[in-house]
């Protein structure tokens, strides 16, 4: 037999086992479950770069005002500890304000708008500023948090994030702690991994009067951070289950720094409104 007849019944052994469907063939790996998204997500922002320090400033667009702009000193090493500017160079503790930072929104999807839980977690838990935020038991604790248990999560396939990338949407619907857990979708940049849009139900009722709607927060780069872009908070008024009327509140961030350090003294002005500490009362003196 000579070499080239070898070949040839090489060859035809070769289609015989191909046409057979004998030849293993490589599975294409099965995408990653709607939970799966969402916890691999989670991992992902919570190793995002946190700045210790930021500036910024806050753009207000109301429909029928004109813009409103508040300059703002942000850090990190207090969890999140947020300033306003005040006329004649002064500034103010914010108290409720949105850090646009992962720390500040983790706390959102953490808390929803309990402020309060969200400030009172700041005292009790301050945060390291870095430039990297550790991984570990801190990243599992966050994740464990507002994990995928707490949802019923359903993927809701391709779609664009707020700056036209590529994205992948997940809608969720809260299973326990409803007052808390209000988010109801995100879309995941599907380059990084990273939450591109997240956005949030608000509901609430008061005698007659039903107000129900959402905040929407848009990610981008903004002095190479990972931070919220824009806000948009969209409210509607019913009565007697009739809307009269919605409200749509629009919020930038806008000039954002990341400066190495900011004074102190732009952080130590008391909150607006607080009350001061009683003067103690002056010993009495004899003879009065």
């Amino acid at each position: 037999m000579n070499r080239s007849t070898t070949i040839v019944r090489s060859l035809s052994l070769g289609v015989a086992i191909l046409c057979a469907g004998i030849v293993p063939y490589a599975r294409a790996a099965a995408p990653p479950s709607a939970a799966e998204y969402y916890r691999d997500a989670l991992a992902i922002m919570q190793r995002q770069p946190v700045p210790p320090y930021l500036t910024f400033r806050t753009v207000l667009s109301l429909h029928g005002h004109p813009p409103q702009l508040t300059e703002f000193r942000l850090r990190t090493k207090d969890g999140s500890e947020i300033s306003r500017d005040l006329p004649h160079g002064k500034w103010e503790r914010e108290q409720g304000g949105l850090d646009p930072t992962w720390l500040g929104v983790s706390k959102l999807v953490q808390y929803g708008l309990d402020m309060a839980q969200a400030q009172s977690s700041n005292a009790k838990k301050p945060t390291t500023p870095a430039k990297a935020m550790p991984h570990g038991l801190k990243t599992i604790a966050i994740v464990t948090a507002i994990a995928p248990d707490d949802y019923r999560i359903s993927d809701r396939g391709a779609a664009l994030c707020p700056n036209g990338a590529p994205g992948h949407a997940l809608h969720l619907e809260a299973l326990r702690n409803k007052q808390r857990r209000l988010l109801t979708r995100v879309v995941i940049e599907s380059a990084t991994g990273r939450f591109c849009e997240m956005r949030f139900s608000v509901a609430d009722s008061l005698v007659a009067v039903g107000v129900s709607g959402y905040l929407a927060l848009h990610f981008g780069e903004s002095a190479n951070y990972w931070l919220v872009h824009d806000a948009r908070f969209v409210i509607g008024f019913r009565t007697f289950g009739l809307q009269v009327s919605q409200l749509t509140l629009g919020v930038g961030f806008r000039d954002v720094t990341a400066p190495a350090t900011i004074p102190a003294a732009e952080f130590a002005i008391p909150i607006a409104g607080k009350a001061k500490p009683s003067p103690s009362p002056s010993p009495a003196r004899n003879g009065l």
